[in-house]
Parts: structure tokens; sequence; C-alpha cells
């Protein structure tokens, strides 16, 4: 039998609550003071005297501790409540609160559910009469879908095992990011299978030598153990210092696993860029570098002049034939469709293809095919490296993102290496050198 009861706020033990933090309570405890207390607090009795253990309303209560009031509404239980209904009837309660984060609202929902099943048991038959909750019967006492409270329980999983997933702004964010996390674990696998066959033919050979060049390490690192003057073209794409995670936002693609450079060190992060590559390219060579126009146009320039390299400040650009333009602000500016690259010299090389012009238009690659935000089709750097290489050349790549310039190089009959720190985006290589035959990759095919 619950009775409805005025009792002194004193007599309430507060307890254990499923939620550690109420937020501001200025506001409640203010409205309490002037109209009283419309929603009960849920207290279940004690044997023998006259305590109350609290079991629902720990914010009201809070509230009214901060306001001074003293004698408040109940609906009490009785004792012969067990631990697992009184944290069934705590959690209940915040089901329909509205500041509950996504992550508070996931979690609350698993345990709701487990709740259910450790008091009533779990179901084990579709037979209507069948003792026991099934996950349905927790969505209907919810009152939200089964597949909705079956993700809650995936997520709730997850981040346990993934508290990265928490970061995600939305539900639906977070179960992308899932998605993403569940994918790369099945890469991950099928890359190990990869590595670890045996290479028996000779293209198997060639395989496993195309994997080996694709360097899990810091370029600054690995570039220590480069000798002077052994490379003969660096493709340079390096972070581009404007923080692409706020301007991807997970739309083209996720950019969980990109590793960028804060604008603040930015300079200081390419004049050491810059100098590495110098001193480990021959005599007469060149330097390939991606760069974002605004706002590093001269600033990079300047910081390649200073480490040695020469060339004309007119870039070589991408043309994107089939992008509608990019732009944060289209109010003010319109949409980009290129991307520019310096094609700088250290000492006297000779463009390979001369007389082609510096545009080079080429198609984006699809966002549902790319294992990188900012990846580049191999036929545009294909097309790029063979503008200013040769056959047999060596290729240094200090920033290998999705690896597509590796691949490129070796449809050339060129070697290459190059460093990353990302295991996924190498996972993701090391599947696309065993999905083609090498020196035939593409990204995609033309009709």
């Amino acid at each position: 039998m619950i009775e409805l009861k005025v009792i002194n706020i004193d007599q309430i033990t507060f307890g254990e609550r499923f939620r550690d933090e109420y937020g501001d309570l200025d506001i409640l405890a203010a409205s309490i003071k002037k109209e009283g207390i419309i929603q009960p607090l849920a207290v279940r009795a004690c044997v023998g005297d006259e305590e109350y253990i609290l079991l629902a309303g720990g914010r009201r209560y809070k509230a009214c501790k901060q306001a001074g009031i003293t004698d408040i509404p109940v609906r009490i239980y009785p004792d012969t409540l067990s631990d697992l209904e009184m944290r069934s009837i705590e959690l209940m309660e915040n089901v329909a609160r509205k500041d509950l984060s996504w992550v508070e609202a996931t979690n609350l929902n698993k345990e709701i559910h487990m709740l259910q099943q450790e008091i009533y048991g779990k179901k084990t038959s579709t037979s209507p009469d069948a003792t026991g909750v099934s996950l349905r019967d927790t969505a209907n006492l919810l009152g939200v879908s089964f597949g909705g409270l079956s993700d809650d329980i995936k997520l709730s999983n997850a981040i346990e095992a993934f508290p990265s997933i928490k970061e995600a702004k939305t539900k639906s964010d977070a179960m992308k990011m899932l998605k993403k996390i569940q994918e790369e674990l099945v890469m991950a696998e099928i890359a190990k299978r990869y590595k670890d066959k045996n290479a028996d033919t000779p293209v198997d050979v060639q395989r496993h030598t195309l994997m080996g060049t694709y360097i899990l390490c810091d370029f600054m690192e690995g570039v220590k153990k480069v000798p002077d003057n052994t490379v003969d073209i660096v493709e340079l794409d390096p972070p581009y210092g404007i923080d692409l995670h706020n301007i991807k936002k997970d739309g083209e693609h996720s950019t969980r696993n990109y590793n960028e450079v804060p604008a603040e060190i930015y300079l200081d992060f390419i004049n050491k860029v810059f100098k590495e590559c110098y001193r480990v390219m021959s005599e007469n060579s060149w330097i390939l570098c991606w760069f974002a126009q605004d706002p590093w146009f001269e600033p990079l320039y300047q910081a390649a002049y200073r480490a040695g390299f020469r060339g004309s400040r007119i870039p070589a650009i991408w043309y994107k034939e089939n992008s509608s333009g990019q732009t944060m602000q289209p109010a003010t500016s319109l949409g980009n469709t290129y991307e520019p690259f310096f094609y700088l010299r250290k000492g006297s090389p000779s463009i390979t293809r001369q007389g082609r012009s510096n545009v080079f238009s080429f198609k984006v690659v699809p966002s549902s095919k790319k294992v990188h935000p900012t990846e580049r089709p191999v036929e545009l750097i294909q097309e790029v490296i063979q503008t200013f290489g040769w056959e047999g050349c060596r290729v240094m790549v200090p920033f290998l993102g999705s690896g597509n310039t590796l691949l490129a190089t070796s449809n050339l009959g060129m070697s290459a290496f190059g460093y990353d720190l990302s295991e996924e985006y190498k996972n993701a290589y090391i599947i696309r050198v065993n999905e083609a035959r090498p020196g035939s990759y593409k990204s995609y095919k033309e009709v």
C-alpha cells in the first residue's frame, strides 16, 4: 500500500543515486520556495521507526535542502520492497527527464532492462503467457521502439570498451562512431590475415613488399633513419593546421583518426618538416607540397624557401571535376573546387612531362569509398608523380594517410616509402594492396 504523507526532510536518507550531477539548482530551489513541491518524492519506509530511504526525486531533495524547506510531501512505499525494486523505481522516474544527456539516457535504459530481468527473469519463450521480461517488454515499458532500446544497449556496452564514443554530440553520431569502430575491427582482422599470409608467388612477394612500405611511425622520428641525398621526390601532404575535425564534423568522412596540428605551432612544425625533407633529398629533386591557401600560402612558401627550396609561387592545382564546391561561409564565399600544391626544386631538376599545364583535372573519391577524410584518387597522384618523376626514382611520403601515393608509385614502377601514425589507415591500405594486382591500382573506374 502506497501512502501519501508530509514528513520532515531530515527523516530521509539520501543514499547512492543513478545521477551524480544535478546541475544548477538555484532556479528549482527558488520555484519550490515560491510555489511548493508539485511532484512528491518517493521514499521507502524503514522497519520500526520514522525513517525513510529516498527512492526517487534526488534533484528535488537537493533543491529543498538548498531552499531551507523542511516539510515535504512524499509517496511512502512499504518496507517490503527489495533492493532491485527500489532501484527500479529510482531509474523509472529518470526516464522522462528532459535534461538527461544521450549517454545518461542510454545507460539508464540499459540498466532498467537489466533490472527488469533480474526482478522478473529473462523471457525464454515467445508464448503469450510466457514469464519473464524480453527486450520488447522493456521497450514497451519505457515507451520506446524495440530498435531504439537495442541501440541503447549496444552503445552502453560499447562505451565501456571504447570511452571515446561518449565524445559524440548526439546518439546518432555515436551510432556512426560505433559502426566505424566495428568496421575498423573487421579491417584489422582482415589486414592481419594478409600480413600473416605466406608469400608463395611473385605477386604475393610484391604485395608483402608494398605492405612494408607503409611505416607506422612519426615522420620526424622515422626520417632520422633516412640517409642524406637519397630521395628523388617528396610528396608532402601535411596536416593543414585548419582544425579539420570541426570543419568536416563527420559529415563527409570521419576525422577520428586524423592527426591535426594546431595553428599556433604550425609554422614551427612545417619548418622542421621542410628541413628534414631537404636533407634527405638528392642533388636534383622535387618536393610536391599540398597546402591550405588560407591562411598558409605565403608563410608556407617562405618556410620552404628558408629550407633551401626554389620555385614559382604559382602553384599547380587539382580541379575536382565532380565537386559542387565546399565553403563554411556560403553567404560570403563561393564553393571551392580545387586544391593547390607547390612544386619546388632542390638543385636543378627538369620536369619530365614538359609543356603540361598546371591544372590536374580528376574526380574526387566517392565518400563511401574513402578510408581517409582528405583522400585523393590514385589516378590523380599517379599523374602528378609521373609529371615530375621517372621510372625507378625513389619517392618519400612523410604523411601517408590513405597510402594511395604508394599505390600510385607502384603503378609507375617507382619505389616509395612513407610514415603515418594511424594503424586504422594502414590496415585499410593493406586491404587495398591485396584487393588488386600490383601495378594496376585505381580509386575509380573510367567509363
